[in-house]
């Protein structure tokens, strides 16, 4: 880490520093052992992975609306002689497209703005968070000033004049992550105290008291963000925790809003999440309620004669959109391409955890794979397991298994843009609502910190 000077500038690094590190035997020996995996040439694809969107089925007919969700954080400094002392920002967006007037304007000769904005509606949640140096002014920690945060969050954001903290015991409830009925959840260990021995408390969704370090505790404690929370340190990752958990959240709130008042509409709308069906870190077993709500939700819209929702993850960076971009040349436009595990481990990830480990089984709730829409564009998306028995079946990939790829492969045809390369318009729409501008937006967060927190040089 480099000092700072009296200045405010950093210290910069020797010209030559590299140069031991380029001339060191111990760094070119190792470097030898090394292999980069899944990089090679791909000269083909095999016939039977490639499924022609065709041979799916019928799609229906054309959805109505998408809502699109994304999220963006940002941690600043707010004081310049101490930068350590920090506060992080979040925003979340929900964006509500017209897909019919919206894929009108595409047969216009030129597209109306008035109209496009018409079209589109957005929700957006502003969150801010104690970073290291900063707590609460009821709290002793950074991390207790976290957990307080987080379960006021849930307790006071509504969603269609619903609190998220019902519709989060919802989706316990349906992944047994919760008691059934009585508003309560079972948190395995006391968060409260880390030397505390606590263990199985019942909490109410109001909070509780530790019944051994007396300590407060919420139901919002299960999905342990705090534990990656730091006092002396940037909290990014917490915040991006803390962000891709509420992306999925508002998402499931606002399918379920539609599925308790209006089924009928819930049919005609899709759900789109910049980035996958996923969740990761200590968040993790979250995921197996989700799939137990959708699942639940499914079977009950089935049997009232319901067309299922579109709920698809696009992803737009990492190694399976960047495999994806590699073998394009080799998909057809409309087709699917499927990604069985064993390709999956032997082209694209760098390793298998074990032999009988499946793709995402302790971290998602859906199936990838790999489409080339109409437009030529390829997207990588995730689509969820709709059924219980298939999502036993981790290693299931076959696509007809999942009912709502045919729809889904539908809207990728008619919302994609060539504004940025593989990009779909709602993703657009909510990502440029949620982002934070790196420039001109950290100099206003961070003068805000200031003035709030009178930290003024």
């Amino acid at each position: 880490m480099p000092y700072q000077t009296a200045r405010h500038t950093w210290e910069t690094a020797r010209k030559m520093g590299h140069v031991p590190l380029v001339e060191s035997d111990f760094v070119r020996s190792h470097l030898r052992h090394y292999r980069v995996h899944a990089h090679e040439t791909v000269h083909d694809v095999a016939d039977h992975l490639l499924v022609p969107a065709d041979n799916l089925g019928d799609p229906g007919l054309p959805l109505a609306w998408a809502l699109a969700f994304d999220g963006s954080s940002q941690e600043v400094a707010v004081n310049d002689r101490y930068p350590s002392t920090r506060v992080g920002y979040l925003q979340i967006a929900g964006v509500l497209v017209n897909l019919l007037e919206m894929q009108e304007q595409s047969r216009q000769p030129l597209v109306d703005p008035a109209v496009i904005r018409r079209a589109t509606h957005e929700s957006l949640l502003s969150i801010v968070m104690p970073g290291s140096n900063v707590c609460r002014e009821d709290c002793d920690t950074v991390c207790d000033s976290w957990r307080l945060e987080m379960f006021e969050i849930f307790r006071d954001y509504t969603i269609e004049n619903k609190p998220l903290l019902d519709y989060y015991f919802r989706f316990l409830e349906a992944g047994q992550r919760a008691i059934g009925g009585c508003g309560q959840i079972v948190l395995g260990r006391c968060a409260a105290t880390r030397q505390c021995p606590a263990r199985n408390i019942v909490i109410p969704k109001s909070g509780a008291t530790c019944p051994q370090c007396q300590g407060a505790l919420y139901p919002t404690d299960i999905l342990r963000v705090h534990e990656e929370v730091q006092d002396l340190n940037a909290n990014e990752t917490a915040l991006g925790r803390l962000r891709t958990v509420l992306e999925h959240l508002a998402m499931l709130c606002y399918l379920d809003y539609l599925f308790d008042r209006l089924p009928r509409v819930l049919s005609s709308v899709a759900f789109i999440l910049d980035g996958p069906l996923a969740l990761f870190g200590p968040q993790a077993p979250l995921k197996r309620a989700i799939a137990a709500y959708l699942q639940s939700s499914a079977t009950e819209m089935t049997d009232r004669g319901y067309r299922l929702p579109v709920i698809v993850g696009i992803e737009k960076s990492g190694q399976f959109a960047e495999h994806a971009a590699q073998i394009a040349s080799h998909i057809p436009n409309r087709t699917l391409m499927r990604l069985p595990d064993d390709y999956i481990f032997q082209r694209i990830l760098a390793s298998r955890p074990s032999t009988t480990s499946a793709f995402g089984e302790d971290t998602y709730y859906g199936r990838k794979f790999f489409y080339k829409s109409a437009r030529g564009q390829v997207f990588t998306i995730t689509v969820p397991y709709m059924d219980s028995n298939l999502f036993l079946q981790h290693h299931a990939d076959d696509p007809v298994a999942y009912a709502t790829l045919p729809a889904t492969l539908a809207l990728l045809d008619g919302i994609g843009t060539k504004l940025y390369s593989d990009a779909a318009i709602p993703i657009t729409l909510a990502h440029s609502f949620a982002s934070i501008p790196l420039g001109i937006g950290s100099k206003v967060l961070t003068l805000m910190s200031k003035e709030f927190l009178d930290q003024t040089p």
